[in-house]
């Protein structure tokens, strides 16, 4: 199979006068997992319908290979996709659904046979070659759908969600299975999702998509790590959002201040935001608890709070403190037989102001028409 490189650049897209995509930039390297990520609404499946020439976009170009598919109708851009409801035919057996985009293309006989027969042994399907969708599971469903899109040896593949109907552990177990196909095969390929987990796990590069506009694209750590904006923060990971404001005092010194943290000082970084209405994002997992009197160990800054609630998750316990009239997510390592801290215990929270993000309050972007 080819390996291709995708460019986007100042792609727009509008559905009934509403703009849905805006000013949309990516270059796409061959042979990568690039992944989508956004909720609902928020364009992703637009995009991808775009890249396979199912929409036209109002402005903008898509290249592959450096040439311009503007023109080019879906049969001929040899692009595979994957639709999040599979789209099989239920009165037709797997090998006639594999072989259908085969037969489209004027291959018969046994040539198309031994074509069939090799995807479905690929993907591990071919004793469900003469059975019809309908009475396969959905883990099978989805090996039949990812056949058909493959069979054709497309030069890019295209996944809509294609993890949304798993259960926990078959998603686990088919997000590995995709990711050793796709490179075994190395074919360039772009997953859209609203799961940060599908989307972290096995994308080589991630695009944060949010209101119609990309927000951020990186590695999956980069993004978790170092979020450009709320939007992204809030789509990777879970976070803490403490408002305030911040000034710049002198010996290159921030200060962060709210009724809720108090006034918190502590060298300025190379990405604070202006000063002014700021909110302070700080991971759960870089909250640190501590015993009200206990050791204040000087790397990190502290908050008073009180324990409200915990919640034992097997290898973290995440509590929720109250700090001020802010309620945050603390979470701790479990070890064995490590007690958890009942609620009402009044603790210090600490955090390494290095691990924590700040963002200009004013940085929301207005929404793009909901249509994804």
């Amino acid at each position: 199979m080819n390996r291709v490189t995708i460019e986007v650049r100042k792609l727009d897209f509008s559905y009934d006068a509403k703009p849905v995509l805006r000013d949309i930039n990516l270059s796409i390297e061959a042979g990568e997992m690039f992944a989508v990520l956004g909720p609902s609404g928020s364009g992703k499946t637009t995009l991808l319908r775009l890249l396979a020439g199912l929409e036209r976009p109002s402005a903008g170009s898509i290249r592959i290979n450096r040439s311009d598919v503007f023109d080019i109708p879906p049969a001929q851009r040899n692009v595979g996709m994957v639709f999040q409801n599979f789209s099989l035919w239920p009165h037709m057996s797997v090998f006639d659904n594999v072989a259908f985009g085969v037969v489209e293309r004027h291959l018969g006989g046994a040539a198309l046979a031994t074509q069939v027969a090799g995807i479905l042994e690929l993907l591990d399907i071919a004793e469900t070659r003469d059975i019809r969708p309908d009475c396969l599971s959905v883990g099978q469903q989805q090996r039949v759908a990812l056949a058909r899109a493959l069979v054709t040896e497309p030069r890019l593949l295209l996944l809509d969600d294609p993890f949304s109907n798993l259960e926990y552990e078959l998603r686990v177990q088919m997000r590995h299975d995709l990711r050793s196909l796709q490179r075994r095969l190395g074919i360039t390929t772009i997953l859209v999702t609203h799961d940060q987990q599908d989307a972290l796990s096995i994308a080589d590069r991630v695009a944060v998509v949010a209101h119609g506009m990309i927000r951020q694209v990186g590695t999956p750590a980069a993004i978790y790590d170092f979020p450009n904006s709320i939007d992204v923060a809030r789509s990777v990971g879970v976070s803490n959002f403490v408002p305030g404001t911040l000034k710049y005092i002198e010996n290159q010194l921030i200060e962060f201040s709210s009724p809720d943290v108090g006034s918190l000082r502590w060298p300025s970084g190379r990405d604070a935001p202006p000063e002014g209405p700021s909110v302070l994002s700080i991971r759960p997992h870089a909250l640190h608890l501590a015993p009200i009197d206990g050791f204040r160990d000087g790397r990190y800054l502290w908050l008073e709070g009180r324990i409200r609630t915990s919640e034992f998750l097997g290898e973290v316990v995440r509590y929720q403190v109250d700090v001020g009239a802010l309620t945050i997510s603390v979470n701790q390592a479990h070890f064995t037989c490590s007690p958890v801290t009942p609620s009402g215990t009044a603790v210090l929270v600490g955090f390494d102001p290095s691990r924590a993000r700040l963002f200009p309050a004013s940085a929301a972007i207005a929404p793009a028409a909901e249509h994804d």
